[in-house]
């Protein structure tokens, strides 16, 4: 039990401080459709708590808690449904309210509800391999900065990846378990698929489940049938009917926790996976920046397998490759035999996974978090893997030592890895791959973070509150900690240049030089601009701060 506190604290530490810092740029979208959840759930509109086809209820749910908690008058307050992001922050400064406070209200749920999450996951964990590969593995997961970065936003992938996780591995123990208690194997089962619901009810990838716990079942009877030379009727139906079961579980807690499936079960399932399928087949509406280059639509089969290797950590790819090592080697004992089992079902996961995911046009670096804390978990494996090894060469004497001692090193590299970027973790990348020096060259930088920052420097002037700023990524990111007035850009160039006159200050944002956009002259003219102030975070130039007060005009 203590030990499982100590993981949940460290899974807490880097994700539940300084929650109040900067604004990514689907939050005030999230906070909004919370408001319409809300509102919907008030007025008894239950088909009105479909928000987004994600379906992203978990979110919303989050967010009306964090309503509930800073405003709970809101939907009185709140005139119809909000069809744009900005519309929700001048309702809640009429209420008095701070955006920010209320985002981070929900901020301070969703990091509570993945802690709680990993806690049970990481005794499912233990359950699967042993103590030391489980507590490695999930340590690794607790300081992997960007799973950090992604579950500390009131978003969708953290929460999701973190639920996949604990289905996949309790699924995993009713598989595999190291008894046939039948009770302990049923709640595994349970579990399983009330983590698999409220995954589906996070967002749709997580239905990738159902058909690779499904494989992973016939697997196993076919694992049976190559050690038996036969396969018993009643294990075929052991096997449906445990699938069965955790289906309807799942079914269950998507049905119960969604009120637009009361009134309207079919439309709305049709809904998810229509819009779902339509997002992802669409490709992206707007350039997009990858490796190098500026890409309209698709960016191709490397994205993924480079986006992982520029996201994950130098500690987990040598864990990998001790695990890869580990697999040449005999199993010690049952717990080991067990751990490479676990490792085979998580690598596997990870391909797979990875695969359906890039079958889809629209591509961006989050949409693989889940695959992160199975990988962190595997590399776990391998780092104690390896230890093991070097003790039994260091002789009886010395062999206590060597576990913690090569664990505890790898766990220090990984959390150094995380916190030295505090609280900016999505600034991370690599060191193998080049760092955050090369990553501008390569990946697209930025999701909001940088913008905080030249809004706190503005809100230093004197006058601060009478000022006006035209900024990219306007509501939220900016608006939401900036005093004085905030404009975003105009659809047209002409529109835009009278802006840039009208405005007191202009701040651009690193994705403007790496997608080109929105107007080729605005860059033109601003590369030929000198700034008043440059927003760097762990040696990226994230934002660019223009005085234009007594600035010849464009």
């Amino acid at each position: 039990m203590i030990l499982l506190i100590l993981i949940a604290m460290a899974v807490w530490f880097p994700r539940g401080l300084a929650l109040d810092r900067f604004v990514t740029v689907d939050e005030p979208k999230w906070l909004a459709r919370s408001g319409n959840f809300f509102s919907a759930l008030v007025r008894g509109d239950f088909a009105g708590t479909f928000t987004r086809e994600h379906p992203g209820v978990t979110v919303t749910i989050a967010g009306t808690a964090a309503l509930l908690w800073q405003n709970p008058s809101y939907p009185q307050e709140a005139t119809g449904r909000l069809t744009n992001s900005s519309e929700i922050e001048p309702i809640l400064r009429d209420q008095g309210i701070q955006p920010m406070a209320v985002l981070e209200a929900g901020r301070i749920l969703m990091v509570l509800a993945i802690t709680a999450i990993l806690a049970v996951a990481f005794w499912e964990a233990v359950r699967l391999s042993d103590l030391w590969m489980a507590s490695t593995g999930f340590l690794l997961i607790a300081f992997d900065p960007f799973h950090i970065g992604l579950a500390r936003l009131l978003h969708l992938d953290g929460l999701m990846s973190s639920l996949m996780l604990l289905s996949t591995l309790a699924y995993l123990n009713y598989l595999i378990p190291k008894n046939e208690f039948t009770g302990h194997r049923i709640f595994s089962l349970l579990l399983s698929g009330m983590a698999a619901g409220l995954s589906w009810l996070t967002k749709s990838p997580a239905f990738y489940l159902a058909p690779f716990l499904g494989f992973l079942t016939l697997t196993k009877l076919v694992y049976g049938w190559f050690k038996q030379r036969s396969i018993a009727v009643r294990d075929l139906w052991k096997a449906s009917g445990a699938l069965a079961l955790w289906a309807t579980v799942g079914w269950l807690v998507f049905f119960i926790l969604w009120p637009a499936m009361w009134v309207n079960p079919l439309g709305s399932l049709e809904r998810v996976f229509a819009e779902a399928t339509t997002y992802a087949a669409e490709g992206h509406t707007t350039n997009i920046f990858f490796n190098g280059a500026v890409i309209s639509g698709d960016p191709g089969l490397r994205f993924y397998p480079l986006t992982y290797l520029w996201r994950t950590t130098p500690i987990v790819l040598v864990g990998l490759g001790l695990a890869g090592l580990g697999f040449l080697s005999r199993p010690g004992s049952e717990s080991e035999t067990r751990s490479r089992w676990l490792a085979a079902a998580l690598l596997f996961f990870a391909a797979s996974f990875s695969i359906f995911m890039t079958l889809g046009s629209k591509k961006f670096d989050r949409y693989l978090l889940p695959i992160f804390p199975t990988l962190d978990l595997v590399a776990g494996i391998g780092w104690v893997m390896a230890a093991r090894w070097f003790g039994k060469r260091l002789g009886d004497n010395l062999s206590w030592v060597s576990i913690p001692l090569i664990v505890g090193l790898a766990i220090a590299f990984q959390g150094y890895s995380a916190l030295r970027t505090y609280p900016y973790y999505l600034s991370y990348y690599d060191p193998v791959m080049g760092g955050s020096a090369k990553a501008p060259q390569v990946m697209m930088i930025g999701w909001g973070e940088g913008l905080d920052q030249a809004a706190r420097y503005l809100n230093a002037k004197p006058n601060a509150k009478t000022l006006r700023v035209m900024s990219w990524y306007p509501d939220g990111p900016f608006s939401y900690i900036f005093d004085g007035e905030t404009i975003g850009l105009a659809p047209e160039w002409d529109q835009t240049k009278t802006r840039i006159v009208n405005s007191d200050y202009v701040v651009l944002y690193i994705h403007e030089w790496q997608r080109k956009i929105p107007f080729p002259e605005m860059l033109v003219y601003f590369s030929k601009q000198q700034p008043e102030k440059v927003i760097t975070i762990n040696g990226i130039d994230y934002a660019q701060i223009y005085n234009m007060q007594g600035a010849t005009p464009p």
